[in-house]
């Protein structure tokens, strides 16, 4: 058993695990959708059946034993299912997409050594229970298994318990089934299977790959039968591969089935057609407990074929043995794990470099001036500049390290609308686009829990029940949409369903009704006022709870989380149409270019990414619209806020007569922050500011500038949200 004692080897562990369960969440969402379509594709279950035998493999090495027990049983069920002998049904994906849940939970628990040492206290055997049950249900198999094709003995007798099947479920479906007898170079074996497996592939499944006696006198070549069933006629396969070296033979039916048809020959017998260099890989050997047909797949020379994916190309034909040798012990994976707190050394680091340069530039600013040391300075300028470009480099180069796609919690949510929607009783598909968008590690790690309290409020209180749907005319399957989309430095996640829509209403009836607002008030209020009232703790517009929802506890928690993330959270919605939120977020939070401003005698830093202009203004030009100030910019309505206000800053001296504006803007909201002094850019490493601060609205955090100087970092999405009016809680 391999030593977890070390933090290394356990975060080693975690990192893979996790990676693995996610790896079969993906399969099982897939499976799903193509359970709800009618399609299958075969592949989808070895690779769920794989990741899970990854993970029994890894657990036991590190002595997690009840998730190797799990994992074990679970290769049974996943066994059954792929040879046929168990329904895909609904149920069964929920014992799956349960699994998942479990093995999350056992990996979290793998993370806490202390409680790991004490036993543990999730429980696996309720689950495994279900799971063996669900074995036990398998199908007999079909007495007359062939559908009256008249298949060669030899071919059946090398054929595994996995490929039979395939054999079988492709008669079913009423296929062809050819015979691809095909010469390939040795050397380029691999390239040779890639391009005919990627021909046929459209035309249908490729069920197995079986070796053939070389031609004779010929010990450069390999001679493979390549079984198909396809889904098209022999003369279509045969355009489809027009240039291989591979002969096309029907399998002909038995007697009194039908008359046997012709072989048809695609390519005459001819030299193999030249292709690239080889590619090569060493297989791995069948590993402990494998099932008969994941070694029948491994053995023989197509085992060489099926890493071919992953392997990258090596020109043989110009290396001697010792170096083709030393080639194919190469590793083949182009990337390594990182912790995410290496990175935010590294950050640090980058940070306290570019104070480093800032405190370069005032010397070299000094020398300018000096003009016995002009030469000097000239020096140190072009030095100055390859520094900048050199450190502006490492800079981004970091931050795209710890760039990660949102399709690592949109496959999370999948997850969660699948088991919500079905403890609702409503059948609910959900729509993803924009997962390849980016965002800093640390911000998707943070956005899981709002997503998923969004998620539940529109299962629950936004799609209406399938009779209603349908008496509105609307489709009984609800529809919740997903988009992530970049716009600038930041990014857009909306989440949109089609359901019954907010009631403004309603509303404001129950937020006057809990005491939120006064009843005068009430009636001032505008569309984003009413809407924006879902985020107070403790309104709720359902008027019974349940287990998903209703305690009105969930949207100020989104409300907060959003905001910690320096986000912010438009809501939109009609009524008996639907509802959209849109969350913005910063692209990171980490190494950011900043203004730096005076206000009252205090520096701040306002993140550049959300900075649009800046402008100067006189007393005179600053308007007063029911109590709120504002200045006129193109012809549109500015609103404004002074900071020494906002954060009760006391001036010396007279109030000045005139006042930069720094414009700053998030998704579509615009505001002016009226300041003293531009002090100039800068790039800032924001850093987490003591409990005692850490609740005022408006900051971000600190950074600390040239001269050990630290200065605060405004939160502009809080400080926008603030000046959108927040509705008055009454007293």
């Amino acid at each position: 058993m391999a030593d977890r004692s070390s933090d290394k080897a356990l975060n080693e562990f975690l990192s893979e695990a996790q990676e693995i369960v996610e790896t079969f969440n993906r399969c099982l969402l897939r499976l799903d959708e193509q359970r709800a379509s009618g399609s299958r594709d075969p592949d989808l279950v070895n690779d769920a059946f794989r990741s899970v035998h990854s993970l029994k493999g890894l657990a036991g090495l590190f002595g997690f034993n009840r998730m190797t027990q799990l994992a074990h049983h679970l290769e049974n069920l996943l066994d059954g299912l792929r040879l046929g002998k168990i329904e895909l049904s609904p149920a069964l994906l929920d014992l799956l997409f349960e699994s998942v849940d479990l093995f999350h939970r056992l990996v979290a628990e793998a993370g806490q050594p202390e409680v790991s040492r004490s036993g543990g206290s999730v429980s696996v055997d309720d689950l495994i229970g279900r799971m063996d049950r669900a074995v036990l249900t398998q199908e007999k198999s079909d007495p007359e298994p062939w559908g009256g094709f008249d298949f060669d003995p030899g071919l059946l007798s090398g054929l595994t318990e996995y490929e039979e099947h395939r054999l079988r479920e492709n008669i079913r479906d009423g296929r062809e089934i050819l015979r691809l007898h095909a010469v390939f170079p040795l050397l380029t074996i691999d390239q040779g299977l890639d391009d005919l497996k990627s021909r046929v592939k459209p035309l249908g499944e490729v069920i197995t790959l079986l070796p053939l006696p070389s031609p004779a006198g010929d010990d450069q070549s390999i001679a493979l039968d390549v079984i198909v069933g396809s889904r098209v006629k022999a003369a279509e396969v045969a355009a489809v591969l027009a240039g291989m070296a591979v002969e096309i033979v029907p399998v002909p039916r038995k007697k009194g089935r039908g008359a046997p048809a012709p072989a048809v020959e695609a390519v005459p017998a001819a030299p193999p057609v030249p292709v690239a260099p080889a590619q090569v890989s060493i297989p791995s050997p069948p590993v402990e407990e494998l099932s008969p047909q994941e070694q029948g797949a491994a053995a023989g020379p197509m085992a060489v074929a099926s890493a071919s994916s992953a392997a990258r190309s090596v020109d043989l034909t110009a290396l001697d043995d010792d170096e083709r040798l030393a080639a194919s012990l190469k590793s083949v994976s182009q990337t390594v794990r990182v912790d995410i707190r290496k990175l935010d050394h590294l950050m640090n680091v980058v940070g306290e470099l570019a104070l480093a340069r800032a405190g370069i530039q005032t010397v070299l600013d000094e020398l300018k001036a000096d003009r016995a040391r002009i030469e000097l300075a000239r020096r140190l300028h072009r030095e100055m500049r390859n520094l900048n470009r050199k450190l502006d480099e490492l800079q981004s180069g970091i931050l795209e390290v710890r760039m990660v796609p949102l399709g690592q919690i949109f496959d999370k949510l999948s997850r969660v609308v699948r088991k919500i929607s079905r403890e609702a009783g409503k059948e609910i598909r959900l729509v993803i686009s924009g997962a390849e968008t980016e965002l800093d590690k640390l911000i998707v790690e943070e956005l899981s829990d709002p997503l998923m309290h969004v998620i539940r409020n529109c299962i629950d209180h936004g799609i209406e029940p399938a009779a209603v749907r349908r008496a509105a005319g609307k489709p009984e399957v609800g529809t919740i949409s997903i988009a992530a989309e970049q716009r600038g430095n930041h990014v857009a996640i909306t989440i949109e369903d089609d359901g019954q829509g907010l009631d403004q209403q309603k509303l404001v009836r129950r937020a006057v009704e809990r005491g939120f607002i006064d009843p005068d008030a009430a009636h001032g209020l505008t569309s984003i006022e009413i809407f924006n009232l879902i985020f107070l703790p403790g309104l709720s517009t359902k008027d019974v709870p349940d287990e998903i929802s209703g305690r009105g506890v969930g949207m100020d928690v989104v409300k907060t989380n959003i905001a910690r993330l320096s986000g912010i959270i438009d809501v939109d919605s009609t009524v008996a149409i639907g509802t959209r939120l849109t969350i913005t977020l910063p692209i990171t939070l980490a190494i950011i270019q900043a203004l730096v401003i005076r206000v009252a005698g205090r520096t701040f830093a306002v993140p550049l990414n959300s900075v649009l202009e800046a402008l100067m203004v006189t007393t005179g030009d600053v308007r007063r619209i029911e109590r709120r100030e504002m200045v006129t910019l193109r012809g549109q309505t500015l609103p404004l806020m002074r900071l020494d206000r906002t954060f009760r800053l006391s001036r010396r001296g007279s109030t000045p007569d005139r006042y930069f504006v720094v414009v700053v803007g998030m998704a579509q909201h615009r505001l002016g922050i009226m300041v003293d002094e531009l002090l100039g850019q800068q790039d800032i490493v924001i850093k987490s500011i003591g409990r005692a601060l850490e609740g005022i609205p408006g900051i971000a955090g600190a950074t600390e500038l040239g001269g050990q100087q630290t200065v605060l970092v405004l939160d502009v999405g809080a400080l926008v949200e603030e000046a959108l009016g927040e509705t008055e809680v009454a007293a």
